[in-house]
């Protein structure tokens, strides 16, 4: 185990830190113009109704933008809460799992979050009949 540093009296990163903070820096940078994107894509479809928004979907760029933008989110998600799993728990067993559980959930949001968008973008329903009301 190595020994702590301090720089004055703050103590020096033994890990990673610099690389996951341009990492955040770099995902918040990409989400501001897919933000303006996806707030631009809910007025145009506002009031569409159902064959607006499938025709939306059914928008192979559509499609592809919102999954990246989905993925982009989840990713930043994902290293937002890993920061304050860090900073604010200090087991290094508990840490450990709730980052896991974070990763797995992050995982299973974005394979489910894809699976829908895919699924419109064919221009299925978004769920198979009889589920949902």
């Amino acid at each position: 185990m190595s020994a702590k540093r301090f720089i004055k009296g703050v103590k020096v990163s033994e890990r990673h830190g610099a690389g996951e903070w341009q990492a955040e820096r770099m995902s918040s940078v990409m989400l501001i113009p897919l933000t303006v994107w996806g707030l631009w894509s809910g007025w145009i479809m506002s009031g569409a109704g159902y064959d607006g928004a499938m025709e939306w979907f059914g928008n192979p760029l559509n499609a592809l933008v919102l999954a990246a933008t989905l993925l982009i989110s989840l990713w930043h998600m994902n290293m937002g809460l890993k920061v304050i799993v860090d900073d604010y728990i200090h087991r290094p067993v508990s840490r450990n799992a709730l980052v896991g559980l974070i990763a797995v959930v992050c995982v299973l949001l974005a394979a489910v979050g894809v699976f829908f968008i895919v699924r419109l973008a064919l221009g299925s329903a978004p769920l198979p009949a009889g589920f949902g009301a």
